[in-house]
């Protein structure tokens, strides 16, 4: 539900992945929103480095991820203002970026067309891209967004990204998080044709504008003529040949599901998440450190089997390993080592030089050095969760 009250124009968010997107997908309703005087904001997540350039005047500039990014500013530039001028904004930079952090770019991440004719990620996407950001980091740059416009809505991607662009992805579930925790309603953008738009507007009116705007891609895409016979017909075909036609009316879906999907991993929670984590991690650590110290020395059996170095030692392991595996996190894996330590040596100076908690015998030696060795070891194993597929090249 908006937030706008009667005193001022609705603020609506539109949070898009590359310069035209905006236009291509949604063009037709920032015009319209603009010209019934709603207040519109353009974040865009990076600026296309990894884009094609289509014309022979622009070919020397592919694979030089600065020229390219320079060329596409200055289109979506130039977009927008056909598109009647919204404001804009870059993820990352000022209005988009927590006050409290330094500003920073994100980068294109590419992507492939994989065997089924849908893009999937790219093997080479680089250190700096979008997919490889930290999502509490993303997600903390659209609400910065969203509180600096004032925006009472969000209007971005469906979760497959629309054809399953990685940064299309991570848009939306960026997005949809931020919405959701500045309380504000939230939109996706649908086909017209699949019979689950909850809005739909009319873009024939503005599609002047619009064919302006894509007019100004001739990097990416390559505008049809103007028909005569029917002058609102708007069509463009891409770099791997495939025609696309402006539909009439634009779609979207309400944000139903009370909550989106609960982050999975570390990487996916939110900043105030992940400090959370880490204080449980380090709870966790602390109360086995402390059962550890105390249990450590226990033995069964005419044989004193050391039932308490052995129990102890496998909690130690499955602690470990399994927030490494079930978060992928380093920092809750260091933190449940340092409250091990901590535990331990608390426990040892209360008791004093004469302790009977860790004694010099082999269950002693093992509960001193086992834990930090083994958190060592789960902290330098490689993070293999980020490998993508390998499909045939094509195109961002």
């Amino acid at each position: 539900m908006s937030k706008a009250s009667v005193t001022r124009p609705e603020r609506v968010l539109f949070v898009h992945a590359h310069p035209d997107d905006e236009t291509l997908s949604s063009g037709g309703t920032i015009a319209t929103l603009l010209e019934l005087g709603a207040e519109v904001t353009v974040l865009t997540a990076t600026r296309g480095e990894r884009g094609e350039m289509l014309t022979e005047r622009l070919a020397p500039l592919a694979g030089d991820a600065q020229r390219v990014a320079a060329h596409r500013t200055t289109e979506i530039d130039a977009a927008l203002a056909a598109l009647g001028g919204p404001a804009h904004l870059w993820l990352g930079g000022r209005g988009a970026r927590p006050t409290d952090l330094p500003e920073r770019r994100y980068v294109d991440s590419g992507m492939q067309w994989g065997p089924d004719g849908r893009a999937t990620a790219a093997d080479d996407a680089p250190a700096d891209s979008l997919t490889a950001a930290d999502l509490g980091e993303v997600v903390d740059d659209v609400r910065a967004a969203i509180r600096s416009t004032g925006a009472d809505a969000v209007v971005s991607y469906a979760d497959d990204g629309g054809y399953g662009h990685p940064d299309h992805v991570r848009v939306h579930h960026a997005a949809r998080y931020a919405a959701r925790a500045e309380e504000v309603a939230f939109a996706m953008i649908v086909a017209p044709d699949t019979g689950h738009a909850d809005v739909t507007v009319d873009v024939l009116p503005v599609r002047a504008k619009v064919r302006a705007a894509v007019e100004q891609y001739r990097s990416q895409v390559t505008v049809d003529p103007v028909d005569p016979a029917d002058p609102t017909a708007l069509s463009w075909v891409m770099p791997h040949g495939v025609r696309e036609h402006a539909p009439a009316v634009e779609a979207f879906r309400h944000d139903a599901d009370p909550q989106p999907p609960a982050p999975q991993t570390y990487a996916e929670m939110s900043g105030q998440g992940k400090v959370a984590a880490v204080a449980v991690a380090l709870v966790l650590g602390l109360v086995t450190g402390g059962l550890g110290t105390v249990t450590h020395q226990q033995t069964v059996g005419a044989a004193a089997f050391p039932i308490g170095m052995v129990i102890t030692t496998l909690l130690v392991i499955g602690l470990t390993v399994g927030i490494r595996l079930l978060y992928r996190s380093r920092a809750m894996v260091a933190a449940i080592g340092i409250g091990i330590l901590v535990a331990t040596q608390v426990l040892v100076s209360v008791g004093g030089q004469g302790s009977p908690l860790v004694l010099a015998n082999a269950a002693g030696y093992v509960w001193t050095f086992a834990p930090a060795v083994i958190a060592a070891l789960v902290l330098a194993w490689p993070d293999l969760s980020g490998l993508r597929s390998r499909t045939a090249p094509g195109r961002e």
